[in-house]
């Protein structure tokens, strides 16, 4: 899990407490916040599981998963991955999300006129968040589903993975640096602080994994690996 989570976690507790009226105790709110982050990190879980799994199946070796709070970036083996495997990852996070706003919005409908208004006005709130990250997904940024996309797009046009990787990465840090850019007007010259602050979160947190995704293919050895190469490098034999 990144470390960019407990900013997360407490943006999602925070933006989920402001949906309730102030009539009901702010322990209350909160409690129903924590309830909030917890299921939504759950989901983000489940989702990184199943695109594992599946991709798994298909012959790809992952290395680690990277928790990010759109999704999970994974640290593969560049032998074991094509062009296809990223688009089918792509496809299946897509269906992933909107499955998932679905089920949301489907227990909200049943909660609705139940008397329940707490846990209703969570679920939809819910809802509207895996609807929103949907929509998100949708920007071609690495590692987004759509950049994702599209590195496998430049690496069928290409055949370079590495390169097809840093374009994308790049493009998906610009886009992180519009949308914090974007949030700091209304964090500073509007009352809309709580949107602007979110923004910059955002947009932090995008530019950060595509960094991140960057230096994965840039210095692919994994921690064993480097251990292994320096115990060689040590070793009375290579003296």
């Amino acid at each position: 899990m990144h470390y960019t989570w407990l900013l997360a976690i407490v943006l999602i507790t925070a933006a989920i407490i402001t949906q309730f009226s102030t009539v009901y105790p702010l322990w209350q709110r909160a409690v129903l916040g924590a309830v909030g982050s917890a299921l939504f990190f759950i989901a983000v879980i489940i989702r990184e599981i199943v695109l594992a799994i599946t991709s798994t199946r298909k012959g790809l070796k992952i290395r680690s998963i990277t928790l990010f709070v759109f999704g999970g970036l994974h640290e593969v083996e560049p032998d074991s991955t094509t062009p296809s495997i990223e688009l089918l990852q792509t496809i299946l996070g897509q269906l992933f999300n909107l499955i998932t706003a679905g089920i949301f919005t489907a227990v909200y409908f049943l909660l609705v006129n139940t008397g329940g208004i707490l846990i209703d006005v969570l679920m939809q709130w819910l809802a509207f968040i895996w609807f929103m990250l949907t929509i998100a997904h949708f920007v071609p940024g690495f590692p987004l589903d759509a950049g994702r996309g599209f590195r496998a797009l430049i690496w069928r046009f290409t055949g370079n993975y590495e390169k097809a990787t840093r374009i994308a990465g790049w493009i998906g840090w610009t886009i992180g640096l519009i949308v914090t850019l974007g949030g700091v007007p209304l964090l500073v010259l509007t009352q809309e602080w709580f949107t602007g602050t979110f923004l910059i979160a955002v947009g932090l947190v995008l530019q950060n994994a595509a960094t991140h995704g960057r230096r994965l293919v840039a210095h692919p050895k994994t921690a064993p690996e480097k251990q292994q190469a320096a115990d060689c490098d040590t070793s009375p034999n290579a003296m």
